[in-house]
């Protein structure tokens, strides 16, 4: 309940005529109400009805196995038991929850034990027998007892402020995990891509030497001018820069899994198995090593979102604030402490003993008189970080949204680009081949052979490109959705086993 400054008073003075029997406290202000939100109505780059369908299930806690890579899910273990991020976030939920037990035992009451024992010689004055010596021995034990009234809800307040910072930090601890999992599935599946266009790469730079080789031949005999020999020339240097250039991105693809992982980077490479030559590779099996996701259906906006553990840990902590103004407030007011003791003395002297005991009870009031403003600035502070609490809140609500929205749009990109690259493979497959067979009854020459190759490996780069994207647009949108959250809110339907990789 809400106590009004006169019914504040009338419990006071209440309080006081009964000698310190504890009362209920009033509270200082209401509870929280979630700020207004704006939340869509429905994805904008949604494709298809967002509602669940009858054969999909809710996306599996290990979500990442779903695409049946070896490589992700042995990284991945690897990572889950040994990540520095992830300690750390464990440490921080570990911290917030001693803090809420320190909260929680300032509303009990702390009980000490004191014991102190003595023993003096004591010389009287000079009698007319002489001084005389007086041993005296002392000790006493007792206990006790101190309790502060939680009169205007203080105490409640900053444990439950401790409890909501903890709940932030548990959703903080899920937002890690769920991002380290899609590094590591990212890098794998671009650490794959990279090594199929290392292979196409190889298969251009080898066209381009056969190129050179046959200009050189026919500038011997004056059949070229020397500047197709030095275009040549320039188009292999050229060919071998991008080779050089693509095999830094796969040695930083193996660091970065290095370090989410632990694992060595022999171990990674040879998890992360080397494709066949690119002459090698079919329309079908072109891009075929990178894994082909399963279809996805996502919930409305204000599930997803509001079940999202950036989202959570912000209005977690916009809760926490807005108890934090009822302990400033509840610190402007009275405060009165309960306390007791309870003790024990023996005492020998004169060659005889006593002993007695000793009982105390009463209470301290504290009234804060002047403090130059001080607490109403603290009260003020407290409704400006509640506020500034409030804007993060919505911020991480237009982060997510967006985040979705660019997954989806990817999404759909890649999946329009892979069935594109799938046509162009398949047309410039059998252009090569058509071309092969014409160079060999000698209908063309070997210049238009090698250009019709690195066609072919133009567009098989371009299908790698695309099933790279569609994977990592799956692992995105997962991510963004958020979906290590209590209730994962991104459905998957079970792919078969047929589905299990790409085939552009």
């Amino acid at each position: 309940m809400i106590c009004g400054e006169v019914e504040m008073r009338r419990r006071f003075v209440t309080l006081l005529a009964l000698a310190g029997i504890p009362l209920a406290s009033c509270s200082l202000q209401g509870p929280y109400q979630r700020p207004g939100l704006t939340l869509a109505p429905q994805w904008a780059n949604a494709t298809a009805d967002i509602a669940p369908s009858p054969g999909a299930r809710a996306v599996d806690p290990r979500w990442w196995t779903q695409l049946r890579d070896p490589a992700v899910d042995v990284l991945t273990d690897a990572a889950l038991v040994d990540n520095p991020t992830l300690a750390e976030a464990a440490a921080a939920v570990d911290e917030a929850r001693a803090r809420l037990r320190v909260a929680q035992a300032q509303r009990t009451p702390e009980l000490g034990i004191d014991g102190a024992a003595a023993r003096a010689r004591i010389a009287s004055p000079a009698s007319p027998g002489g001084p005389s010596v007086l041993t005296v021995s002392s000790a006493a034990i007792g206990a006790n007892l101190g309790w502060e009234l939680d009169l205007w809800g203080r105490l409640r307040q900053s444990a439950l402020a401790a409890r909501q910072r903890l709940d932030a930090r548990t959703a903080d601890a899920a937002g890690a995990r769920l991002a380290l999992v899609a590094q590591i599935t990212d890098g794998v599946e671009s650490l794959r891509a990279c090594g199929y266009s290392l292979a196409v790469r190889d298969s251009d730079i080898a066209s381009r030497e056969t190129e050179l080789a046959l200009t050189r031949q026919r500038l011997r005999v004056g059949n070229v001018a020397p500047v197709d020999e030095a275009g040549a020339e320039a188009n292999l240097a050229s060919a071998r820069t991008d080779r050089i250039r693509q095999a830094e991105q796969c040695a930083r693809s193996v660091d970065i899994l290095v370090e989410l992982s632990g694992r060595d980077a022999a171990a990674v490479r040879s998890l992360v198995a080397t494709p066949a030559p690119a002459s090698e590779l079919t329309a079908s099996e072109a891009g075929g090593g990178i894994p082909k996701p399963p279809p996805v259906e996502l919930a409305l906006p204000a599930t997803v979102l509001l079940n999202h553990p950036e989202v959570i840990a912000a209005e977690r902590e916009a809760q926490a604030r807005w108890a934090e103004i009822a302990v400033a407030r509840a610190e402007r007011l009275p405060r009165l402490d309960l306390l007791g003791l309870l003790t024990g003395n023996w005492l020998r002297a004169f060659g005889s003993d006593s002993s007695f005991g000793t009982w105390s009870a009463g209470g301290i009031l504290s009234l804060p008189a002047f403090d130059g403003g001080a607490g109403a600035a603290k009260v003020r502070l407290a409704e400006a970080r509640y506020r500034e609490a409030v804007a993060q809140l919505r911020a991480a609500i237009r982060v997510s949204a967006r985040d979705v929205e660019d997954a989806l749009a990817a999404q759909q990109s890649a999946g329009q680009r892979v069935e594109t690259s799938r046509q162009a493979v398949e047309a410039a497959r059998i252009a090569f081949v058509a071309n092969e067979a014409r160079w060999r009854a000698g209908a063309v020459s070997r210049f238009e052979l090698e250009d019709s190759r690195r066609q072919f490996n133009l567009v098989q780069e371009s299908a790698i490109a695309a099933a790279r994207d569609s994977a990592q647009a799956w692992v995105d949108l997962i991510r963004a959705s958020g979906s290590a959250a209590p209730t994962a809110m991104l459905r998957t339907q079970t792919p078969t086993k047929d589905s299990s990789t790409e085939a552009p």
